[in-house]
């Protein structure tokens, strides 16, 4: 699945202009203008919107040739992002015709010209329908028939691997292909017709829908361990985050945890594997019940 972008040189001056030292970055695309954190490689205003579907960025995808190539409306952002990491999505797209697709990627290597380090699409591949796919470092990829119209995308590093992963709610992901991942570049999304995957320069256009995208640190979501006294207490993390249903705390399932909203109100207590189910979008902090000397863990819960 070639993606034949041109090293970035010579633009450092747009990447330094980016938000650096966030390590958390959320983008709802509520509207114009397009947040300053993004970049577009091969910019083409007519064939991205922010209000042809409100609350959504819409890429109109084009002919991308497999050699030679140019592709357009490449949206990528840049951040500080030391340690684990994870980008995400929420698209919804109908690739009814052959190479179709939608994608979220994300790169290590400035240096790199034919592929991204770690990609996930959601599209039309000749002969075998909708799909999802992922490859990191331009392995042989996964590969899993798809039928939605609705799909999270997700690509994270952990411990320097990489794992390129899918889910139908933002719940449940399934990992599609992992592989070495040693830093943390940039990351974004784009949308093309792929001639790779069967398109032709007649293929028509299919409306890419990008929900929302989210770029976060997953070191600085732990809470770390500290030793009060002769007690060590265990940090905590919620998965998914962001979240769409709700979230678990791995290994505190049945313990009880309050949840405040960000005036610093406690709306609800929950067990570890339902946290946030009911509430309504919005970030939220939470903390152990009985454990008041432990920070807080921030988590986001999206539409």
């Amino acid at each position: 699945m070639k993606r034949l972008i041109m090293v970035l040189l010579g633009l450092s001056g747009l990447l330094l202009a980016c938000s650096p030292g966030r390590a958390d970055f959320l983008d709802e695309f509520p509207g114009p203008p397009l947040d300053p954190g993004w970049r577009i490689w091969n910019p083409d205003s007519t064939h991205w919107s922010l209000t042809a579907r409100p609350g959504h960025l819409q890429i109109l995808t084009q002919f991308f040739a497999s050699t030679g190539g140019t592709m357009m409306n490449d949206f990528y952002h840049r951040e500080s992002m030391p340690g684990d990491w994870q980008a995400s999505a929420r698209i919804v797209a109908s690739p009814d015709s052959e190479g179709q697709a939608a994608m979220l990627f994300a790169e290590y290597d400035s240096t790199n010209t034919s592929m991204p380090n770690g990609v996930v699409t959601f599209g039309n591949v000749i002969g075998a329908g909708w799909y999802v796919a992922g490859a990191i470092n331009g392995g042989v990829g996964g590969y899993a028939a798809y039928s939605d119209t609705v799909i999270y995308l997700r690509v994270r590093a952990e411990g320097g691997t990489g794992f390129a992963e899918y889910s139908p709610d933002g719940t449940s992901w399934t990992v599609l292909h992992d592989g070495a991942f040693p830093s943390y570049w940039m990351s974004g999304i784009y949308a093309a017709n792929m001639e790779v995957l069967g398109a032709t320069p007649q293929t028509p256009p299919m409306a890419a829908n990008y929900d929302w995208f989210h770029l976060v640190t997953l070191t600085g979501v732990e809470e770390k361990a500290e030793v009060r006294g002769q007690r060590l207490e265990v940090g905590i993390m919620a998965t998914p985050n962001p979240f769409v249903s709700f979230a678990r705390v791995p290994g505190h399932e049945n313990e009880r945890f309050a949840l405040y909203d960000v005036s610093g109100r406690q709306v609800g207590t929950y067990k570890g594997d339902r946290i946030g189910e009911g509430l309504a979008p919005g970030v939220y902090f939470l903390k152990g019940m009985g454990n008041a000397g432990a920070a807080p863990v921030r988590i986001l819960k999206v539409r």
